[in-house]
């Protein structure tokens, strides 16, 4: 569990009850020194009446004033330790975090483990700047998954916000809560560009789109499906009759082959011709082309597949970072 020590200044610093910590890997144990707790608008409420109640026993000297003022008194301050106790011991680590397209929301994966007897309820994760929740428990002994989304607006990497769990139970009087930070991002690709722009063929040897040449008779037979094989060329028919999947041959002719270069992609700036590149990227991808990529001081030769995908993606969205 990470446990990092601290200085005098950063104990005390006021921040650090609303921004957490610095951020570490994790797994992140939930201790004393990272739950805070104060009374929520009930509890303030509860204590002026408490307070009104207390003055008028002692103006009147009635004694069953007096024990119902301190009994409901303790039972308040008890619910203190109850707050603390459904959050201490708690143990966060991060999860997956899988890339997206700038405008689509993040998903950030965290696991928390509790690993005592008690059933954590009633408790609530929210990201920095988010202004919804995610509600839920932990059983004892078990792990709670949670995926909390943030927003993206522009391309490259986007760490985790500072994450801060809280809870309100058992009587909803305390707040207790507990903020996180954990180094974990996400990649974000660009924004891709609307579908139907086509790339313009290159006249230089080698770029460009070499027109596919190949017509119905030129069939040659069938092979075993491969990931990555365009689904327009399997064999439908024997996957409905039972006959596994095959993908259609074809012998002769020119195989269409395609270089994404970023000199010949038309834009007003950079983030018009990077969302360009990622939709051709996309739909050369779709269409089975072998496609390669080339940027300033970055060349990726020609392949296709979800591998080839991400790694094309992945230049275009750390370009210039």
């Amino acid at each position: 569990m990470i446990s990092v020590p601290m200085e005098w200044k950063e104990r005390f610093d006021p921040r650090r009850f609303f921004r957490g910590e610095k951020a570490v890997d994790g797994p992140v144990l939930l201790t004393h020194r990272r739950v805070f707790i104060v009374p929520n608008r009930r509890g303030f409420g509860l204590a002026v009446l408490l307070a009104i109640q207390f003055l008028a026993a002692i103006n009147y000297g009635n004694n069953l004033a007096f024990i119902l003022t301190f009994l409901l008194a303790g039972i308040a301050m008890q619910s203190t330790l109850h707050a603390f106790r459904n959050l201490a011991g708690l143990s966060v680590r991060r999860g997956k975090a899988p890339p997206v397209f700038a405008g689509e929301p993040a998903r950030f994966e965290l696991h928390l483990d509790n690993p005592s007897r008690i059933h954590r309820l009633g408790l609530t994760a929210r990201l920095a700047g988010s202004a919804t929740p995610v509600r839920f428990d932990v059983a004892p002994g078990s792990t709670a998954t949670l995926i909390l989304h943030a927003e993206t607006e522009q391309r490259g990497w986007l760490s985790l916000p500072t994450v801060t769990f809280d809870t309100s139970f058992p009587l909803g009087l305390f707040r207790a809560w507990s903020p996180i930070n954990l180094r974990q991002r996400v990649l974000v690709y660009p924004r891709p560009a609307p579908p139907g722009i086509r790339p313009t063929p290159i006249p230089e040897p080698g770029l460009g789109v070499r027109p596919d040449t190949r017509e119905e008779e030129d069939f040659h037979g069938f092979s075993a499906y491969r990931p990555g094989d365009p689904l327009k060329r399997i064999h439908w028919k024997g996957v409905a009759k039972g006959q596994g999947v095959h993908v259609k041959q074809y012998a002769g002719g020119d195989t269409a082959e395609l270089l994404l270069d970023w000199q010949y992609t038309p834009g007003a700036d950079v983030e018009a011709r990077l969302s360009r590149l990622c939709r051709w990227v996309l739909d050369a991808e779709a269409a089975g082309t072998p496609y390669g990529l080339r940027l300033p001081g970055v060349a990726i030769q020609k392949g296709r597949g979800e591998a080839h995908r991400a790694r094309c993606l992945e230049a275009l969205a750390l370009f210039g970072t």
